[in-house]
This record gives C-alpha cells, structure tokens and sequence, in this order.
C-alpha cells in the first residue's frame, strides 16, 4: 500500500506531465499526430460572398486548413511550403453551422475551379410593416447546390416559413435557437430544388437596425447562408495531395465540402 505522501507525490508528477504534454502540443513543439494516430483535417476552398449584398462586387476566393483537433498545423504546413499559407487566429470564418476560430489560409490558384454564376443568391423581394408587425420576404438561389445551410438571427426574427412554390417546407412555430441563431441544414438529389422563398417575422424587440445608424465597417448578419459543391478544386487538389499520410480528410455531414460558398443578408437590408 502506498502512503499518502507517496499518493500525492505521484499525483503530482503525473498531473505535472500531463500539463506539459498539453503544453509541448498546444505549442507546436511535439507533434501530437503521427502515421499510427491519424488527425481529421479539413481542407476547404471557400467563395465569401458576404459583402456582395453591402456594395462590395466582387467575392473573397481562398483555401482553407483547419482541424477540431487541438494543436497548431505546424507539420501539415511543413509539406505545404510553397503554397503560400497563412495562419493565426485572425482568420475566422463563420460557416453558418459553426466558426473556425483557427486556421491557415492561402490565396494562391484561388479563382480556378468556380464560377460566379454557381454564387448564391439571397434577394430581398418585399419588407412591409402593419400595425407594427414587419413581414420581409427573401428568395434563395442556391445554384447549383443541393446540399446547403441557412442560419437565422432568432435576436432580429421571431419566427419564419420556407416555401418551395406552393409547398411550405418549415412551418410556423416550434424554432429552437442555439446562441441566438436557429439553424436550417438541407440535402437533396439531383433533382432537387434550388428556389426558394423565405419569409421572415421579426421580432418587436429586436433592434431593426437601419441603414443610417450602422457604420459602414460594421456587419451583422440577419439572416446567413453556406452552399456546398463537391468538387474539388486545382488548389485543394494539390493540396489533399501534399497532406502528411496521417492526415484524414473530415467528412462530417455538418462540414462543408470541398468547395463552400458564403453569403449573409445584413440587418439593415
């Protein structure tokens, strides 16, 4: 039997050598994956079309590297020298489903491989207000996607129906939210639709901000969407090429694919 002095002094050390451990890998300093222990990477080529609907005209086209597990990508960018990535935890990218808080991005062969003709469209069609009661209707072009995700600012809207021609998809009522935002993920075939017609309920107490009182730098999403293609671009080619072999592709249902298109309505459309 060991005595307590003994008891402590092991736990101790063993608390002490797990605390560097997650010190050494945190850093970067020891690689915490290895061919025997794989690590899931995502490896996405993102087309930000955020702020085309606030007067910029043309998208933000990049490559993006980034992992749930934890750890900087110090090995992955080891093999990917040359492809002019940068990383750091200024580069966040607000997926709709979820944000990446870190990252690597490259801007390098980032305009091959898409078109602006396969951008989403969110349209603001009508915004009326009666007895005060603001109605705004919205129409979804998801080009070619069949697989997508709309996130709704539950602060700003109280409730909202989605309708694929006279078929109501989501219904009144019954709208969870998670941090503030009510998230929609659909998937379909070939032949499914790609139009659709959102009709948003504010809220009596949201802020309803104005064109006029929001500065220009500033933008918060009413209402957020996030298309995915599968298809895999020259640039992510070469990259899902050049991965360490311990590296596995992330393929969750909530992930995007390969090629992921953003675009946001403001609150002050």
């Amino acid at each position: 039997m060991f005595s307590v002095g003994a008891k402590r002094a092991l736990l101790s050390v063993l608390c002490a050598s797990f605390g560097l451990a997650i010190v050494l890998v945190s850093s970067g300093i020891v690689p915490a994956f290895t061919e025997d222990i794989s690590r899931t990477v995502n490896v996405v080529h993102v087309v930000d079309t955020t702020r085309m609907n606030d007067g910029s005209t043309e998208p933000l086209s990049y490559v993006s590297l980034f992992s749930h597990t934890p750890g900087k990508l110090t090995q992955e960018l080891m093999e990917l020298r040359g492809e002019e990535f940068s990383c750091g935890r200024n580069m966040t990218i607000d997926f709709a489903t979820f944000t990446m808080m870190y990252g690597c991005r490259s801007y390098k062969r980032s305009n091959i491989g898409w078109s602006k003709s396969e951008v989403p469209m969110l349209h603001v069609e009508s915004d009326s207000s009666t007895d005060d009661a603001r109605r705004t209707i919205v129409s979804i072009d998801t080009k070619s996607s069949t697989r997508w995700s709309l996130a709704i600012n539950k602060q700003e809207i109280d409730d909202f129906t989605i309708h694929v021609d006279s078929n109501k998809l989501v219904h009144l009522g019954g709208k969870s939210e998670v941090d503030g935002w009510h998230t929609i993920r659909f998937a379909g075939g070939k032949s499914s639709p790609t139009k659709f017609e959102l009709t948003l309920f504010w809220s009596i107490n949201g802020t309803h901000a104005s064109a006029k009182e929001t500065k220009a730098e500033d933008f918060s999403p009413l209402v957020k969407l996030r298309t995915d293609v599968n298809r895999v671009t020259p640039m992510v080619a070469m990259v899902l090429e050049k991965l360490p072999r311990w590296s596995t592709h992330f393929g969750k249902s909530t992930s995007p694919y390969t090629l992921a298109f953003l675009t946001a309505l403001p609150i002050n459309i």
